[in-house]
């Protein structure tokens, strides 16, 4: 019986670290709603942990109020550069290209300069930037756009 129970016991471990590794997959744009979906995966983790699982470049960002790491609130992670971007203003949230929004929790008054995205030091996505924001936990994440 003990070792029945044992055996029984092993099979549950390893289905549930099949499930784990399952959650834990490359995100790519197409499959980008599993953010959103396993969202608990990444709430209270460091930005560098959701970075690593993005299996697609970041070719814009757009931060709120700024890239300041004591300043900013929430960070836009675009797929498209800035330019091919900015062509979709005049369209529904919905039909744009996808972004992924990341929320920190500080500086909800949004203090500190307005970054510009048009601006190649604000726009832009570098392994600096992802070097000083990288250890900023992450307080809410969420996906909008048509990808």
């Amino acid at each position: 019986m003990n070792t029945l129970l044992k055996t029984f016991g092993l099979v549950l471990i390893a289905l549930f670290s099949s499930c784990q590794a399952q959650q834990t997959e490359k995100i790519s744009i197409k499959n980008s709603k599993i953010i959103e979906a396993n969202k608990k995966e990444f709430i209270g983790k460091p930005l560098s942990y959701l970075l690593s699982k993005i299996n697609v470049e970041i070719k814009s960002v757009l931060p709120v109020p700024n890239k300041n790491r004591k300043e900013i609130n929430c960070l836009y992670l675009r797929f498209v550069n800035n330019a091919d971007f900015q062509k979709t203003n005049s369209k529904a949230m919905k039909d744009r290209p996808t972004q992924l929004t990341i929320v920190f929790n500080q500086n909800w008054g949004l203090d500190g300069e307005t970054c510009k995205s048009a601006e190649v030091s604000c726009g832009g996505w570098t392994k600096e930037d992802e070097k000083n924001l990288g250890d900023l936990i992450i307080y809410d994440v969420y996906v909008v756009g048509k990808d």
